[in-house]
């Protein structure tokens, strides 16, 4: 199955890897290593999240505090966001 990650999640990604880089730095690598590490995960489980909150998404936890929201369509697998459970409520699957 095909993954692809929108704009939106990558950059989604990239700012929490920031937050986390202005503390620990080298935890900012190794989380967004463990981020891909999981997401890829879905090219062969596609429905290992659980139902999300918006209509045709799933969420997968994919590091202590941060879930992806994801969605299927037909080969492929499109992770639409990665956010925060403390900070952030996710914004919608489209």
């Amino acid at each position: 199955m095909k993954l692809r990650w929108t704009r939106r999640a990558l950059a989604d990604l990239s700012r929490a890897c920031d937050r986390i880089a202005e503390d620990k730095p080298a935890l900012a690598e190794a989380f967004a290593a463990a981020v891909f590490d999981k997401v890829e995960r879905l090219r062969e489980f596609p429905l290992l999240g659980r139902t999300g909150a918006f209509e045709d998404t799933r969420e997968l936890i994919v590091h202590k505090n941060h879930l992806v929201t994801y969605r299927v369509r037909a080969d492929e697998v499109q992770v639409l966001q990665v956010w925060h459970l403390a900070r952030n409520q996710p914004r919608g699957g489209r």
